[in-house]
């Protein structure tokens, strides 16, 4: 598989994104309705993950989360994980599973086992004021695109590591690492979210 760039490194880190590559890519060069993932036996084309990852970057974007902010992820289900994920890479925000000290935004299964202060919560279950579907319903209303997002700026935080969006991207591309995500989503092979570890 090929890393898309928009914008090849000269002297500089170059800019790409990691959900191009992920999902965007595909539905371009026609592949809108192969099944991009199954969560349980529910399948789901690469054009319905591009739609609700679009919307949840939407809501991102809403709560000003941008190219470099943090978003801390914990306790969600395999399928509301992945469109966080990749719409985290979307907007450029840094992917956080362990608690930062400086979100802009926190997504958690429940509300009631995390405490994040005044942080913008958005919780899968109707626990918080801001719950998924609420929060997905205004995000399709205006979804937001990729950004140019620098090849070195992270991706995520790993055990306290930032994983550079490029190299990341290049890792997976040649097979050096694999990303239960990007892996199969890049290389337009179906993920099936209940392997995911």
């Amino acid at each position: 598989m090929d890393v898309i760039w928009f914008r090849q490194p000269a002297g500089d880190p170059g800019t790409l994104n990691a959900c191009y590559n992920a999902v965007d890519i595909h539905v371009i060069r026609g592949h809108a309705e192969q099944v991009a993932l199954l969560d349980g036996e529910r399948p789901v084309t690469f054009a319905r993950l591009l739609t609700e990852v679009g919307a949840f970057a939407g809501v991102l974007q809403a709560f000003g989360v941008g190219l470099g902010a943090e978003v801390v992820l914990q306790d969600a289900p395999p399928f509301e994980d992945t469109v966080v994920q990749l719409a985290c890479a979307r907007v450029g925000a840094v992917l956080h599973r362990e608690p930062s000290p400086k979100p802009a935004l926190a997504v958690v299964g429940t509300a009631g086992s995390h405490d994040f202060g005044d942080v913008p919560l958005v919780t899968i279950d109707d626990s918080s004021e801001l719950d998924w579907k609420t929060a997905m319903r205004a995000g399709k209303t205006d979804p937001a695109g990729c950004a140019d997002v620098p090849g070195d700026a992270p991706l995520r935080v790993v055990d306290g590591t930032a994983i550079a969006t490029a190299d990341h991207l290049l890792a997976v591309a040649a097979g050096d690492v694999v990303d239960p995500v990007l892996t199969p989503l890049m290389s337009a092979e179906t993920l099936v979210l209940a392997d995911q570890s």
